[in-house]
């Protein structure tokens, strides 16, 4: 099967992103990787009458400290995670989640901010930032929104995203001295992810 038929639009900038979502009144998707959104329109699970593909958005590649967080750009990629082109606040633990997310072509074009809107309960990212105490910044023409992951994140495939709104961002806490992460021990064909943040 195949995807039906929709428009494409590649904005120049953030701003000309929420301006077309905005326009579209809830019937547009975007892509960024399009490691999640290309299965579902090909088994026609969404069929979005515009796609605003927001790969090309600079403003959305950025990574950087800012007081106790580090703040990561929506369409940074588990395979910038995963070969520290980031800065590391969490002691290793992302990019041991990054690392073992499906495989390297996957890694190379998926991204933080597209794992976390699709909500996968499946996904590297969704428990792990939980356990970092991560927190999803939202973008729309009228504002920003700042939840925490747990509250992002609503049910197997759902989340609080509204039409008109992008994942601007993740702020991702400095992992304190005194915390600990481990993984668990899956068999070798399985991927390991975090599974335990902990104050001693």
């Amino acid at each position: 099967m195949k995807a039906a038929a929709f428009a494409y639009e590649r904005p120049p900038d953030l701003n000309a992103a929420l301006c077309l979502l905005a326009k579209a009144n809830g019937m547009a998707k975007i892509i960024a990787g399009g490691q999640s959104l290309g299965p579902m329109l090909n088994l026609r699970l969404v069929e979005p009458e515009l796609i605003v593909d927001i790969t090309g958005l600079s403003e959305l590649k950025q990574a950087e400290r800012s007081g106790d967080d580090l703040v990561i750009g929506a369409c940074i990629t588990h395979g910038d995670i995963e070969d520290r082109r980031i800065p590391d606040v969490t002691r290793g633990a992302m990019q041991r989640v990054a690392g073992a997310i499906a495989y390297r072509a996957v890694r190379n074009r998926g991204t933080i901010g597209g794992s976390l809107s699709h909500a996968d309960p499946a996904a590297d990212w969704v428990s792990a930032l939980s356990a970092l105490g991560a927190r999803v910044m939202l973008r729309r023409i009228a504002g920003v929104r700042d939840l925490a992951v747990e509250e992002f994140v609503t049910g197997a495939l759902e989340s609080a995203l509204q039409p008109g709104e992008i994942v601007e961002a993740v702020r991702v806490p400095v992992m304190t001295p005194s915390a600990r992460w481990a993984t668990s021990r899956p068999a070798a064909s399985q991927a390991s992810s975090l599974t335990r943040l902990r104050q001693l």
